[in-house]
């Protein structure tokens, strides 16, 4: 535990291909030489579905990969995956998240849907908000963003024209490294 915030131990994302994580890896490259970040660096590139979660003591990693196996059989019968992903240029939460915007759709929604409503099933209290909208996004920088840097920091990201289209075909299991970081543990897939 650090802090008054539970040890999150596990999230579910969707990773990006190779070409894409190397643009979002030179992103932070840039944010951690120009401004001092260095929160990128904690995670693969990926897009989330589920957030980080403290998994129960009485469950394990079998019972995340079930519950990720339940959700991706749903999203199969459903028609909902695998599905396309556009990124396009950047954006942020208020000036505290920096991310390559994935550009929002009914797919995104309804695997957002079917995937909380599997995870909330298998792994009661993994999704404390389940009233929120979920927001797709590729994360480059958090919390470490100096104040009063977005305006600069999104306008030299714009000179960067990223459009990516991309299908979406695994999903990740994310789990804890030893030094708090995250790490890709199991991908589930076509």
């Amino acid at each position: 535990m650090k802090g008054n915030l539970p040890h999150h131990t596990h999230f579910i994302g969707i990773p990006v291909p190779t070409d894409l994580e190397d643009t979002i890896f030179e992103c932070r490259n840039y944010m951690h030489e120009v401004y001092g970040c260095k929160s990128g660096y904690g995670t693969p590139p990926h897009i989330t579905l589920i957030a980080p979660f403290s998994l129960p003591e009485n469950l394990d990693d079998n019972d995340v990969l079930d519950a990720l196996s339940a959700a991706m059989t749903q999203a199969f019968v459903q028609g909902a995956f695998p599905f396309e992903v556009k990124i396009s240029g950047f954006g942020c939460f208020s000036d505290r998240t920096l991310f390559a915007h994935v550009e929002d759709s009914d797919c995104w929604q309804k695997i957002y849907s079917i995937f909380s409503k599997a995870f909330t099933q298998k792994i009661p209290g993994c999704i404390k908000r389940t009233d929120r909208k979920f927001y797709p996004h590729l994360s480059v920088a958090n919390r470490d963003i100096p104040t009063s840097a977005m305006n600069k920091v999104l306008k030299h990201f714009a000179e960067l024209n990223l459009n990516e289209t991309f299908t979406a075909e695994e999903i990740a299991i994310y789990t804890r490294t030893p030094t708090g970081g995250w790490q890709e543990w199991r991908r589930v897939g076509e």
